[in-house]
């Protein structure tokens, strides 16, 4: 969400606040509140806090004002004064739960559990039947190491009459800290009896870490029956899928994503795990699944872009394309629509098509290093090194507050863009910084070790560099080219001969490949084989004599001098 839309949203929740806390009456600073929405409208957030700060000064007493200066300063990360004004609203009302809720997420973002336990234990003075304080205060004693408290209070709580849901909140506890045999104590007696949909998730878990697959998908299959709650079902696919039966996973998992009472954080997650991590259905049933989410929620834009991600990894790229335009389309500070947008512009090969986009990205997310980024590639692929050069600079420039690895992609990118532009020392480093802040850019690695060889320079450090992109990536048959030719050159031609063959048998229509191969061929005395080789490079390259021409001028010497050429 848009920094505009938040601030736009928090104001209106704060209205609603405002207005219940003045019992429907006009607060006497009503003019200035209205200042405020309109700086917030227009994502002023300074010059809105500096009207509420005035408000403060000339109403000591407004509490749901210091409330409101606290939501937004926690938001724009002054975490001081977010407490600050936070507390002040509290001790004005301490009984107001929206105050005391606004203060309790700040000292559990920053956490100060010892305060937000104190918090609690003094609401429970205004609310002594409220439950849910006492949930809470169980998971806060856990979250500040205090197990031994959490038990303690506990079973002062189960001495009295109580909800099913402090039993549940005590056995995630010890579930959490892998003490599966308490957790199963407490929550065995409610198997059956309770309509808590996630007394039978957790059960199963047990008894499937127990090694008892049947007694854990009866559990879930029970608890279905009980609760008609379908969210289980998505559990119960983890047990079909940990038991490598990816049939009646799939089943369970359609029924739990057609259900519009499961969750779509829920539907979403599960998806995502199974797209970018366990990958244990194929693209088509993951699409399926896809469809579904999208039908159930249309306006979960993620639901898409991850729909979109299945149609491309599928090879339909134009309607990998049409799903990311729309996404943008419908919120067009959606950066990582953008980014997979143009990412589908470059591999349709229309680099144009990346650059309009990328430009209009730019227009409404404004020196996004990652976008900028992505521009660049998008001028580079038309070859267009110099304003490759002066985009990847600029991104550079706004990445500081970015990850080490957009980093370290931007600085091996412009490696590359510096070496074209005949800039080696530039070029070098470049590649340093890329491998400082990533040791595992395979892309730099492997290009800078290249290079590095065609200059016959640092050859140790070249090969360790590519030894190292081959072991990240070892089915590449450029990375195996690399480490060959840096072989090559250090005169290890024994050792760039088994590298070059394995490259080969992996990749049949490389001229660059076919080349070195006779190069170090033909180092070894095999002048036959050699010639073989540079023969099949020379035809590739004739496919395309116009933009080769150098290339098989190069090769027709070394075949008619039956002798390398640097």
């Amino acid at each position: 969400m848009g920094i505009k839309k938040f601030l736009v949203v928090v104001f209106f929740l704060l209205g609603a606040v405002w207005s219940f806390a003045q019992e429907s009456k006009e607060p006497p600073y009503k003019d200035k509140l209205q200042q405020v929405e309109s700086f917030l409208r227009n994502g002023n957030l300074r010059e809105g806090l500096d009207i509420l700060e005035q408000i403060t000064k000339d109403y000591p007493q407004a509490a749901e004002v210091f409330y409101a200066k606290g939501l937004l300063y926690g938001q724009s990360g002054n975490m001081e004064e977010a407490i600050a004004n936070a507390r002040k609203a509290y001790e004005l009302e301490k009984s107001n739960l929206a105050f005391s809720n606004l203060l309790m997420d700040i000292y559990k973002r920053q956490g100060m559990f010892e305060e937000a336990i104190l918090l609690v234990k003094n609401l429970k003075n205004f609310y002594p039947k409220a439950e849910g304080l006492d949930r809470e205060l169980l998971l806060l004693y856990t979250q500040n190491n205090q197990l031994d408290k959490a038990e303690a209070h506990y079973q002062t709580m189960a001495k009295t009459q109580h909800s099913d849901t402090l039993d549940l909140v005590m056995a995630e506890i010890y579930l959490n800290k892998n003490e599966h045999a308490k957790a199963k104590t407490l929550l065995q007696p409610l198997n059956g009896k309770t309509k808590i949909a996630d007394i039978y998730a957790y059960l199963s878990y047990i008894h499937n870490r127990e090694g008892k697959q049947k007694e854990a998908i009866s559990t879930i299959e029970q608890g279905i029956k009980i609760t008609n709650d379908k969210s289980l079902y998505l559990d119960l696919a983890d047990l079909y899928k940990d038991q490598g039966k990816t049939e009646p996973m799939f089943a369970a998992l359609k029924e739990g994503f057609t259900a519009t009472t499961t969750s779509f954080d829920d539907k979403y997650r599960v998806l995502a795990n199974l797209v970018y991590n366990e990958k244990v259905l194929s693209d088509t049933k993951l699409i399926q699944l896809a469809d579904v989410l999208v039908l159930n929620h249309p306006d979960m834009l993620a639901a898409q872009v991850i729909r979109g991600e299945l149609f491309w990894r599928k090879g339909d790229v134009e309607d990998a394309r049409t799903i990311f335009l729309k996404v943008v389309n419908s919120n067009v500070r959606y950066v990582d629509a953008w980014r997979l947008l143009i990412n589908t512009d470059l591999a349709l090969n229309q680099p144009d098509e990346g650059i309009k986009h990328s430009q209009e990205a730019l227009r409404h997310n404004p020196n996004n290093s990652q976008l900028l980024y992505f521009s660049a590639l998008a001028h580079i692929a038309k070859s267009d090194w110099q304003k490759g050069r002066e985009v990847l600079e600029t991104a550079l420039n706004f990445s500081e507050n970015e990850n080490s690895y957009l980093r370290s992609m931007i600085y091996g990118t412009l490696g590359d863009v510096y070496h074209q532009l005949n800039e080696k020392d530039l070029s070098d480093v470049a590649y340093e910084e890329a491998i400082a802040l990533d040791s595992t850019n395979v892309g730099a690695l492997n290009n800078y070790a290249y290079y590095l060889a065609q200059r016959k320079k640092d050859l140790h450090r070249a090969e360790r560099f590519s030894k190292l992109s081959n072991d990240l990536e070892p089915n590449s048959a450029t990375l195996m080219d690399t480490y060959a030719w840096v072989l090559f050159q250090q005169g290890k031609f024994r050792e760039a001969l088994s590298w070059i063959e394995k490259a080969v048998k992996m990749e049949t229509n490389s001229a660059v490949l076919f080349d070195h191969y006779g190069d170090i061929l033909i180092k070894l005395g095999k002048e036959k084989e050699a010639l073989k080789q540079w023969q099949k490079a020379l035809e590739i390259h004739m496919a395309n004599a116009e933009e080769n021409a150098a290339n098989i001028d190069k090769i027709k010497t070394k075949i008619s001098g039956k002798k390398y050429v640097e």
